[in-house]
């Protein structure tokens, strides 16, 4: 028992201890340090569709799960296998809010049934 306990506590101080610093913010907001998230996912990758660009898909990521107050800072990125002869697409985050963002990329044959993986870090509290 004494054992559970010293894992436990040593478990809560390293989670404690996590620094999570913000220079710039995606609205120019400024938030206290408490109040610092950070929330990540992975789409089905069923939900891409065909843009009228030529060749670009989208997608709509709902991340209202989160609880931000504000827009935060997105990374995307794909998963699944790359082929040789096939570079990886340019991801563009487009609409950025506190509850979705979207995201474009170029190759709807090649890449439609990818998952995106995604991590937003922002704020949940003013």
């Amino acid at each position: 028992m004494q054992l559970f306990i010293i894992f436990l506590l040593v478990a809560v101080h390293t989670v404690a201890a996590v620094d999570f610093k913000a220079l710039s913010t995606f609205d120019g907001t400024t938030h206290p340090a408490p109040c610092a998230a950070v929330c990540t996912g992975v789409t089905s990758g069923n939900d891409w569709k065909k843009w009228d660009a030529a060749d670009y898909m989208y997608t709509y990521v709902y991340i209202t799960g989160c609880n931000f107050v504000a827009p935060p800072t997105v990374t995307a990125t794909l998963y699944g296998n790359i082929y040789p002869s096939t570079p990886p697409p340019a991801i563009i985050t487009g609409d950025i809010r506190a509850n979705y963002f979207s995201v474009y990329i170029k190759g709807h044959d090649t890449y439609r049934y990818r998952r995106l993986m995604w991590t937003a870090t922002g704020f949940n509290c003013n």
